[in-house]
């Protein structure tokens, strides 16, 4: 096949089925749940069912459901397996991705295999990060009286929501609760349709409640799906079996579980749920929480984060590998192999951006002062590795590819220039130590009465407190500019 075949994404047509049937005969050994959903995801008028076809023929399918207002969920990327592994998966993923921007989404999300790797990567490179990583259970169904609950009243439901929200699953879940491998929100609206529908149990009396399971019913088969589950082990086994029981009065002959991957997935497998192989799913939300356009990208504030942090990170999985490792191990050897395999070696890079440059300086106390601005940068913002940079005379210090701070060395002082760049945030009369310090032309800002950068050059020890104080106030802006917290 051509490398620069093209498949024309469309809207479903009633015609497209036959086609795509055939295709899902040959999906995951024949077990695709396409047949079971098509006819109401092609009648489905909030969302939007597309059809990918090659030539006129349908050979793919992908489906944008709106959960809530705003609430969006991708599902059912599909392509004919004889067209797989030539990058076609892309084409579908990204007319799906523009039709669901057409639906003013406050949110998009979907779920995918733990081990579908082809499935993340397509997320991840457009932006998607996990939000929550489950567990799938199955349980035979009981019968028998309920053990630890009873269904919430309507009257309970602000002590219901606060609990729920306050607790240990719902942050572990991401605030989201499935239906299957669907995950909508656990937002007040759908716990008031719940316990309007006596799909929330609780255990303990009025205004004490102290466990709570939800569940819902899945769209695809139709089962008992149990999505949260908090409270003491004991009070959380007996809701988990309290549920089975639901399954049971229903008719159906087992019920099921996607719980968060920990103490909740634990404790109903304990409780006689059994794990799926494969048993994890992993749900994406397209951006990093908390974020807008103007803060700085959230890798950019993690790499930050582990570089400033690189020391006790190093410490603490040094101590838990040695803890869990099967035989003695020397525990500065285990550090020294987190350091070169794990974590990057922010210190060693660090230095070794200055080691050359700073020979260029004739006293020791001028090249402590260099090594001590670059740790500055370095341990308190995490700037490090390739945003030093060194010349034979000059070393430059970078966030976010603009420079915060120059210094110039000589042999018997160096000079940091801090600024411009990020606002103006020195005052106009420093009481600062330096042999010398002048602001640069043009830095004066009248509007705010500061200067968007300063000069200082230093020859001693004690000079060092005011030009990291003054590197401090030039980050402070800089970090403040973009919405970021240092």
């Amino acid at each position: 096949m051509p490398e620069d075949v093209r498949l024309r994404v469309r809207r479903a047509r009633p015609s497209d089925r036959e086609p795509l049937m055939d295709m899902s005969t040959e999906i995951w050994g024949g077990t695709d749940y396409l047949p079971l959903v098509w006819d109401e995801w092609l009648a489905d008028e909030r969302g939007v069912l597309l059809t990918a076809t090659l030539d006129g023929v349908p050979v793919g399918v992908s489906k944008i459901s709106v959960l809530s207002p705003g609430e969006i969920w991708l599902e059912g990327l599909r392509l004919h397996p004889d067209l797989q592994g030539k990058g076609l998966v892309r084409q579908i993923n990204r007319a799906a991705f523009r039709e669901a921007m057409k639906l003013e989404p406050r949110s998009i999300r979907y779920s995918t295999g733990a081990g579908n790797a082809a499935s993340r990567h397509l997320g991840e490179i457009r932006g998607f990060w996990m939000v929550a990583r489950t567990n799938w259970l199955w349980g035979k169904a009981l019968k028998g009286k309920p053990e630890a609950g009873r269904p919430a009243r309507a009257d309970e439901l602000p002590e219901v929501r606060r609990f729920i929200h306050g607790s240990e699953c719902y942050r572990a879940t991401g605030g989201l609760c499935a239906r299957g491998w669907k995950f909508p929100e656990l937002n007040a609206r759908r716990i008031r349709k719940l316990v309007r529908q006596e799909r929330v149990l609780v255990a303990g009396s009025r205004g004490k409640i102290n466990g709570a399971a939800v569940y819902d019913i899945g769209e695809i088969d139709g089962d008992v799906c149990l999505g949260f589950l908090e409270g003491p082990d004991d009070v959380m086994a007996g809701l988990a079996r309290d549920v089975l029981r639901r399954a049971g009065a229903t008719g159906r002959e087992e019920g099921s579980a996607m719980l968060p991957v920990g103490r909740a997935a634990e404790t109903a497998f304990e409780a006689g749920y059994d794990r799926i192989i494969p048993a994890n799913a992993v749900v994406y939300e397209l951006g990093p929480r908390g974020f807008v356009e103007d803060d700085e990208p959230f890798e950019s504030l993690m790499d930050r984060t582990l570089r400033a942090g690189s020391s006790e990170i190093a410490d603490r999985l040094a101590d838990l590998l040695v803890e869990r490792a099967p035989r003695p191990v020397d525990r500065e050897n285990v550090r020294d192999y987190v350091m070169r395999n794990l974590i990057p070696d922010t210190l060693r890079e660090s230095y070794a951006a200055i080691e050359e440059v700073q020979y260029r300086l004739e006293s020791w106390e001028l090249r402590a002062i260099l090594r001590a601005i670059t740790r500055h940068f370095m341990e308190r913002y995490g700037i490090a590795g390739d945003a030093i940079r060194s010349t034979t005379s000059t070393v430059s210090y970078y966030f976010l590819g603009e420079r915060v701070a120059l210094v110039r060395l000589r042999k018997k002082s160096l000079t940091i220039k801090v600024g411009p760049g990020f606002g103006p945030c020195f005052p106009k009369e420093p009481a600062r130590k330096a042999d010398e310090v002048s602001f640069p032309k043009g830095a004066f800002d009248l509007a705010a009465g500061k200067y968007r950068a300063i000069q200082m050059t230093l020859s001693r020890e004690d000079q060092l407190p005011d030009a990291l104080r003054a590197i401090d106030r030039a980050m402070k802006s800089a970090l403040s500019e973009t919405g970021s917290r240092g």
